[in-house]
Parts: C-alpha cells; sequence; structure tokens
C-alpha cells in the first residue's frame, strides 16, 4: 500500500516542468503539503487537459460513498472494474510526483519499523493515480486522487507485499493522454516497477 509519501516540490519544480506544459491557475505551491505527505493533505498532481499536462493541486483520498475516511489507494489488478474507480480509470488518470515512499515492516512481536522508499538514481519519481470531483459539506467541489498500488517489487517485498506503482518515464505521456482508452493497454503499465531502489530505515 501507499499510506504515506515524501514530496520536496521546491527542489523538484523544473524537473516536473520537463512533463508540464502549462501551470493550473489553482496550483499554490504554498497550498499543497510538503515533506511527509498524510492521506487528506492537498497535494501536486499532473494530469492532462485539453491536450496538454497540467500542475494542479488535488486532496489525497476519494471520500468513501457510505462510511466516514477516504480511499487513497486502488489495486491496480481491478481498478478498471470497481465501481470508485473504473470511470475514471478511463478518463480522469494522474501522476503523482514523489522523491521517496514509506512502509513499515510489522515484527512478530507487532512492532513497526518505518522505511523511506526511494528510486535509486532518480531524485523524482511519478506514482500512477486517479482523480475526480467531489463536493464537500458546503457544496464547495474539490478534486482528490488515489494512489493505484501494485505487488512489490522483490527486493522490497519483505517490508510490505504492495507499492505505489512507478511509471516509467516514457509510458508518461501515454497514461496522461485521455484519448487513450485501451484497456489493456493502460493495465499493462501497471505493474510492479524493474527500478532498484534505495531503502532507509526512518525509525
Amino acid at each position: 500500500m501507499c499510506g504515506r509519501y515524501l514530496v520536496l516540490a521546491d527542489d523538484d519544480y523544473e524537473e516536473m516542468q520537463n512533463i508540464v506544459d502549462i501551470v493550473s491557475g489553482n496550483y499554490n505551491e504554498s497550498s499543497v503539503a510538503k515533506g511527509e505527505v498524510f492521506p487528506t493533505n492537498n497535494i501536486p498532481v499532473i494530469y492532462s487537459h485539453n491536450g496538454r499536462n497540467v500542475l494542479s493541486a488535488a486532496r489525497w483520498g476519494f471520500p468513501r460513498y457510505k462510511s466516514s475516511g477516504v480511499v487513497i489507494n486502488a489495486r491496480a489488478e481491478t481498478v478498471h472494474e470497481k465501481a470508485m474507480f473504473k470511470n475514471a480509470f478511463i478518463s480522469n488518470r494522474c501522476i503523482v510526483p514523489a522523491n521517496g515512499y514509506y512502509e513499515w515492516l510489522t515484527h512478530e512481536n507487532k512492532t513497526k519499523t518505518k522505511y523511506l522508499i526511494s528510486v535509486r538514481g532518480k531524485r523524482l519519481f511519478f506514482m500512477a493515480g486517479l482523480y475526480k470531483m467531489f463536493t464537500d459539506k458546503e457544496r464547495n467541489p474539490y478534486a482528490a486522487i488515489t494512489i493505484i498500488t501494485t505487488e512489490a517489487s522483490e527486493d522490497i517485498s519483505f517490508i510490505h507485499n504492495r507499492m505505489p506503482v512507478i511509471l516509467p518515464d516514457d509510458v508518461i505521456n501515454s497514461w496522461l493522454d485521455r484519448n487513450n482508452t485501451d484497456i489493456d493497454l493502460l493495465k499493462s503499465m501497471l505493474v510492479s516497477s524493474s527500478s532498484a531502489f534505495s531503502i532507509t530505515r526512518v525509525s
């Protein structure tokens, strides 16, 4: 799963701009979380709008239909068929820039060790996500995202059996392209990363 991640937007803005053509008017760096990011935080996301990639801000987590709380992850294996995700999978895909993500190893005595996992040789990587529009209790509209997860790569599976889908640079534009509605092609992108990872014990 992916329940926390790390983003340092100030230092990585130039690299994000290599993917983004224009900056959305509702993106304000002071309004997005930096450092360790938590569910329901406003976070930077990139999506396609009118054929161009846009940097914007969105809340992390789809609100649940029948209960409180939010859904922060969608499983790659079923994202194309679950009611909450399937429409967004076809038309509202996004990427989430990150410097790393956090995962906890649970020991036999129920204690946990926190690790920061990053892609070796890459300061910034991009996680596959979906976005949708919702309204809050005051009927104000807002955008929310969920991060897609898949089976963990072998070298990090000892910590947890799931990980966020980390998209290779050469498939990012195809993932973001709203004209791409080929379910099989899209699903083929949602696999464990072949990258090498750096694993740092945090606590």
